[in-house]
């Protein structure tokens, strides 16, 4: 204190307080440090989803509940936003074991009577394929007579409205294409059918209310393991999960072996886009001879991207 021994009590009182406070404030704790903020993840909520119904579907596959086990474990791929090999591998053993098995309930086969015809025009393009039932009331395929090949076709650019007469859904077709009187469709209840003019393609829309559909993916799913089993040289190349109508869809693209009326088998392909509306299953279809697909692809894509629910 020799720094206040020159000044006054009272000068000399003020500058020890003031030396006093500072030392405090220098000794005392310091200002907590901010904390790191830690990253929220955004797929917490759909890695929780996944991983409950993956639990669920793997323990299904356990027992060997597989419709169970199907439903939860393609609710766990819909949401695993990893791409989780055990989730993948343990829905396709699911698939594997399902067509192994008899044919399961959905999706619905529509029956048909066995239809053979050569008159040109009247018969059903390309896929051109009918179903007889059963006693046991499982389908059979039976292919049409087809016509010889033609040259691909002009794509034509110009497409007219078509609406379901029950107000469910709307699409364009191509305005030369032809509909058909009596529409046909693999599964669910044909509702409209369109050939182009040399009856080499065929596209249609099916609505399949005898099944409940929990999503486009599962649907799909199903309607692969009904054709592996009934649909002659049925042969998977893709599907891809997309939107079709502002719902979320899932397309496939297959090949297919039909036999004509001279009993030649020839090669196809087509496609099916499953889209769900509420529970409600509908199915866009399209097909032609393999080596003309190609040169109708590019309509096909036109006419299922007019599709739209009412």
């Amino acid at each position: 204190m020799q720094l206040f021994a020159n000044l006054s009590p009272r000068a000399a009182l003020a500058g020890v307080v003031l030396v006093l406070g500072s030392l405090t404030f220098a000794c005392g704790p310091g200002a907590p440090a901010a904390p790191t903020p830690v990253p929220s993840d955004p797929f917490v909520v759909v890695r929780a989803t996944s991983q409950a119904a993956y639990t669920s579907g793997k323990a299904h596959l356990d027992r060997g509940e597989l419709p169970a086990a199907l439903v939860d474990l393609d609710t766990a791929s819909t949401n695993d936003p990893d791409t989780r090999s055990d989730i993948q591998q343990a829905l396709a053993e699911t698939l594997s074991q399902l067509a192994s098995q008899t044919p399961i309930a959905e999706p619905t086969l529509a029956p048909r009577n066995l239809v053979v015809t050569t008159v040109p025009g009247s018969i059903p393009a390309s896929i051109a394929t009918v179903v007889a039932a059963r006693p046991t009331g499982v389908p059979v395929l039976v292919a049409a007579a087809t016509l010889a090949p033609t040259p691909p076709p002009v794509i034509a650019a110009a497409l007219v409205a078509w609406r379901d007469p029950q107000g469910r859904f709307s699409l364009s077709a191509p305005v030369d294409w032809a509909r058909s009187a009596q529409p046909q469709s693999l599964f669910g209840t044909s509702v409209v059918q369109f050939r182009d003019p040399s009856v080499q393609a065929e596209l249609d829309v099916a609505v399949d209310n005898a099944s409940k559909a929990v999503s486009p993916e599962l649907y799909a799913a199903t309607m692969e393991i009904a054709m592996q089993q009934q649909v002659p040289g049925y042969a998977a190349e893709e599907s891809q999960p997309g939107s079709t109508g502002g719902n979320p869809s899932v397309r496939r693209v297959f090949t297919f072996t039909q036999r004509d009326a001279a009993g030649t088998d020839n090669q196809a392909r087509g496609f099916q886009v499953a889209v769900v509306k509420g529970s409600t299953p509908y199915i866009i279809s399209g097909s032609a001879p393999s080596e003309q697909f190609e040169a109708f692809s590019g309509m096909f894509n036109q006419v299922v991207e007019t599709f739209r629910f009412s």
